[in-house]
């Protein structure tokens, strides 16, 4: 059963070799696994699936960082290893973050500082992080690499 979503087929071929080995750890073989695949192809997606809960689930713990643009606002989410903590700037003038993107989003905010009301908040860090990572990219939040949130996070300490 599925706990994130399915790998794209690119996906799972990018990770063909980690594939293999999850199966050969399974006790899978290459012929076990063609047969399982053509006898009993509904058991053999429950081997992709478990793989994929697997890699999505180390892919979204180890996420610093999300991004959430709206029509008007912004919001940041940095993932600390004892707290998270939220930034959202909102404006009353959806033009100003009208062209906003994860490439030019701290730029825009330098731009428009003046017009957006910052709120903060924090929470203590969740040992479900994966689902809530998860959660928030299924709401349209996008991944913040690591050198975006440093930078981000540098802008509101000079300010």
């Amino acid at each position: 059963m599925l706990k994130f979503r399915a790998l794209t087929p690119d996906e799972l071929s990018e990770l063909e070799t980690e594939f293999k080995q999850f199966l050969i750890i399974n006790e899978l073989y290459d012929a076990e696994w063609r047969n399982l695949a053509t006898k009993d192809p509904n058991k053999a997606q429950e081997f992709i699936d478990m793989f994929a809960n697997i890699v999505l689930e180390k892919v979204y713990n180890k996420q610093p960082g999300l991004l959430q643009i709206g029509n008007d606002f912004i919001t940041v989410f940095d993932f600390q290893d004892d707290v998270w903590n939220f930034y959202h700037f909102q404006t009353n003038d959806a033009k100003l973050i009208a062209d906003c993107k994860p490439e030019n989003f701290i730029d825009l905010l330098q731009n428009a500082w003046k017009h957006l009301s910052l709120h903060k908040g924090s929470k203590k860090s969740s040992e479900h992080k994966a689902e809530e990572v998860y959660s928030l990219i299924c709401k349209g939040a996008l991944p913040l690499h690591q050198a975006s949130l440093q930078d981000f996070l540098k802008l509101i300490a000079a300010v």
